[in-house]
Parts: structure tokens; sequence; C-alpha cells
């Protein structure tokens, strides 16, 4: 994924930065009805050249906002914006393009609709409502023919909502929507609970601290179905991803402070999103931390449907609670085994429109008597990335150079 921007001027590289190894147009749409997050810093015109639209919009959120767009309408970067031929250095205060100024049509049409959306009788209008990842709107589509996978998942969403209507196939007693009448939930453990269950499950807490470090192998199979070696280092919050991608090496980095990524020789440095985005893929540290980065979470009892098709399990949702950085996090728990199934992360963005993040965990084993996942899949409006792995190392010997940004 790449950092673009329709309305700023920019770090001067960014553009050039590939912070995931998908190859191709997003194929999923960017979710989202909230209205934009509240500032928390100065604003955009305070910290960047030529901004005429996005005036409400945080600096810290412009990012974002940018990426956003990008995912919602398909348009790379340099659609608007101006790029040196001589340096390749983006001049974004520019409006050379004519791609440009139609953009900020479009986003000042957005934030006019969203102003007054109630009086429309909308929940909320961003960018992918209409455009849904492609430049040009495709209005209504014909009918297609629905694969074998897409009719079970649609048998099986059906036979739920019969279920929760009272219909035949209803949950058993005790699950969400079964016996109790209308809104009778089985409520969920206390987080302390949840968190103990989670814990216990792994290994417990004695096994869990004597992970400090791991070094995983394996390969990565990404959505133009290019399978590449890769070579994850986590040591306490500090991640180290390398891919050896068809270009050339892909290396994404968090050093506990900020993040860096390098494409062969070019090397960058990373905060705010981007940085974020690279420290959340660490879970080494998670279930002894999670109490202390998300001191307002949620739990609620509910069902999940492992594959498409498949029947639900319960689980126990846990939220992250008040967006931090202006994003919310979710946790689901295999309410059996305790075990860590999935992870989401929601971005909200100065558009209204928000970003999510999707990583699903299975195949544990036992390393070092801890029980980690051997298979990831991770998935956004870019990136769909199944890692398989092939070998975990516990606590191997990783100096914290490693993962520092290389000089020059």
């Amino acid at each position: 994924m790449r950092r673009f921007n329709l309305d700023a001027t920019w770090a001067p590289t960014a553009c050039a930065v590939i912070l995931t190894t998908a190859i191709g147009l997003a194929s999923q749409q960017p979710q989202g009805r909230g209205g934009p997050p509240a500032p928390t810093g100065p604003m955009a015109p305070e910290k960047y050249k030529n901004i005429q639209v996005l005036t409400d919009v945080p600096a810290d959120q412009l990012d974002v906002t940018m990426r956003y767009i990008v995912a919602a309408t398909g348009i790379q970067c340099g659609s608007c914006h101006v790029q040196d031929a001589a340096t390749g250095e983006w001049q974004y205060d520019k409006d050379d393009k004519n791609a440009k100024k139609t953009a900020r049509k479009m986003m000042t049409m957005v934030k006019a609709i969203a102003a007054n959306s109630a009086d429309y009788g909308l929940n909320g209008v961003n960018c992918g409502t209409c455009h849904a990842g492609n430049n040009s709107p495709r209005g209504l589509q014909p009918a297609q023919m629905m694969t074998p996978d897409q009719v079970a998942a649609m048998l099986a969403q059906q036979a739920q909502a019969a279920a929760r209507q009272g219909g035949s196939g209803a949950p058993p007693a005790g699950a969400p929507g079964g016996a109790g009448g209308r809104g009778a939930q089985t409520p969920a453990r206390p987080i302390d609970d949840v968190l103990a269950k989670y814990i216990d499950a792994l290994g417990g807490k004695a096994a869990v601290d004597k992970l400090q470090a791991v070094t995983i192998t394996g390969t990565v199979l990404n959505r133009a179905s290019q399978s590449m070696p890769f070579t994850i280092d986590e040591k306490g919050a500090k991640y180290r991803e390398a891919v050896d991608a068809p270009g050339g090496a892909v290396v994404r980095a968090f050093d506990g402070t900020a993040g860096w990524s390098a494409t062969g020789t070019r090397v960058v440095a990373l905060d705010g999103f981007p940085a974020q985005q690279i420290a959340r893929d660490n879970i080494l540290t998670l279930a002894t931390t999670m109490k202390e980065r998300y001191p307002n979470m949620t739990a609620r009892a509910g069902q999940l449907a492992p594959a498409p098709g498949a029947a639900p399990i319960p689980v126990v949702t846990v939220s992250s609670g008040p967006a931090v950085n202006y994003t919310t996090e979710t946790f689901v728990f295999d309410d059996s085994t305790g075990l860590l199934l999935r992870k989401t992360v929601r971005t909200a963005t100065g558009l209204r429109g928000s970003l999510n993040e999707q990583w699903d965990y299975g195949d544990y084993r036992v390393v070092n008597g801890v029980k980690m996942p051997f298979e990831i899949k991770h998935t956004n409006w870019n990136t769909l990335d199944t890692y398989k792995v092939t070998d975990i190392k516990a606590n191997p010997s990783l100096d914290d150079t490693r993962f520092a940004k290389p000089r020059g």
C-alpha cells in the first residue's frame, strides 16, 4: 500500500514507500459511516501548504484520509499530483492537473451531503458510498452467477436470520438470540476472566513471560497468487518483517517508537498511521499487555462462523473501547479454547469513511511451551496476505539494531 495525497504538500518520499506486499488495485470496499474523528492537534492547513478543502481535518489525519480516498476510488496519487521527472520528488502543493481540481470538487460535494445527511434520511455518506473502489461509479450491476461458497454463505445467513426470528434451526438456549426472548443474551465473562483464559490457553503466564522474542519463517501468499518467503522478528514491542518479493526484498519494521520501510536500497522513515500499521502486526506481548493498552475494554458473547457456510461457534468479542489514535480494535476469542481467532482495527478518517483491517489466526501449535498461530490471514482495503509458518524459533538472539532504521 502506498501513501497518497490529493490535497496537500507531503513528505517528499511518501508516495514511493511500499508498505505491503499486495499487488493490484483495491478489491475491498472501505467501510464505516461514522462522523469524522475529533481533532487532537493542529489542523492540516497549519502544517501543510495549499489546503483548500480538507481545512477541518487534523494534520495527523491527512495521511489516513488520503489512504481512504485511494481505497474508496481506486485512483492513485500520480493521477492528481505532480512528480519531478528528474528527482522523483512529489510536489504536492502544485495544481497542474485537472484531476486534482475534480477531486476537490468531489470532496466538497461529499462534505456537503454528509453535513445534511439526516435531512436526506441517510446514515452518513463517504467516497466509498458511490465509488466502491472504482474511479467511475458503476451503478447497478447485472446479476451474476454465485459461486458454491457464496451460495453456502447465503444459505447459512438465511438460516441464522430465520433462527433469530423464531424459525427453524433456532440457536441453542443461552446463545445470542436463543431461548430467553428477544435481546436475552448470555453475558460475557468479565474482562479479567477473558484475558486470564487467553493466557492459560497460550500455555500459562509463566511460559508466556519466558517467551521474550521469536523469529518466524515461512511463505506468504498475496492476492496476486504470488508465494514469497518471509522472515518476521519480534522482540517485545519491536517488529521486523522481510519479504523476498519478485522485485527485491521489502522490509517493514517498528523499533518500539517509530517505523521504517525499505525497498531494495531505498529506506524511508515512517510515523503516524503507517508506523501504527506495522506495530499492530506484533502479537508477541498482546496477552500480557492488553489490559494496560486498552483500559476501557468491554466484552460480549456472540457467535462466529470460522468459514463461509460453516456452523457458527460461541465466541467472546472484546472491544478496545473509545478510539485511540482514531482507531477502535476488537478481539474475538474462542469461547471454548480461549484462543484468539480474529483481530479487527477500524480507523476513522476525515471524510467519514473508515479503513478496516482484519487478522485471522489459526493452526495453533506449541512453541517453547506457548501456543502460537502457524497461519495468519491479513486482510484490508488493499491486501489479502496469507502467512503459512514453517518454523518459529523461541528466544533467538536479536540485537536491537536489527529493528533500527538503517543509516544513510
